[in-house]
């Protein structure tokens, strides 16, 4: 019988929780909330794509969560004063996301927290072993999908 840790998932979810940890340590340098890192996943989706109107349901399938969470974290971001909604003009029901300036500069800080933890987790990888471990993630994300 195997050892846990020559398990792929075993394996892939450790280092998964690792990087987490990590990512969540640094994010507390920009924000003592606990849930700041799905907020700046939401913040930094808005933020990259300013030039289109995006919308709750995008943020849904983004995260892959519920509507009440989706609700319950914009409400969040809403009162932190990191986006707005605003209504669109051919639909009155629907209300478009809309970053402000303070979640551009939270946007700008996690970046660079993500940026950093990134940097130590590629720190003595060449380009070669790179590309051979995205490749055989790709692999394995399609074998799950297949799955599915």
């Amino acid at each position: 019988m195997r050892e846990f840790q020559d398990y792929v998932c075993f394996s892939l979810q450790a280092a998964n929780h690792q990087v987490k940890k990590s990512i969540a340590a640094k994010m507390t340098e920009i924000s003592d909330d606990q849930n700041n890192m799905m907020q700046s996943r939401i913040i930094g989706f808005i933020h990259s794509r300013q030039d289109k109107d995006i919308f709750q349901k995008d943020i849904e399938e983004l995260l892959k969560i519920r509507r009440s969470t989706a609700t319950g974290m914009l409400n969040t971001l809403e009162k932190k004063g990191l986006l707005e909604r605003q209504p669109v003009s051919h639909d009155a029901r629907l209300k478009k996301l809309v970053i402000t300036p303070k979640g551009i500069e939270f946007s700008k800080k996690a970046v660079e927290c993500i940026q950093s933890v990134e940097r130590k987790v590629r720190s003595g990888l060449s380009e070669e072993e790179l590309e051979t471990f995205f490749n055989v993630l790709s692999k394995i994300r399609k074998n799950i999908e297949d799955m599915e």
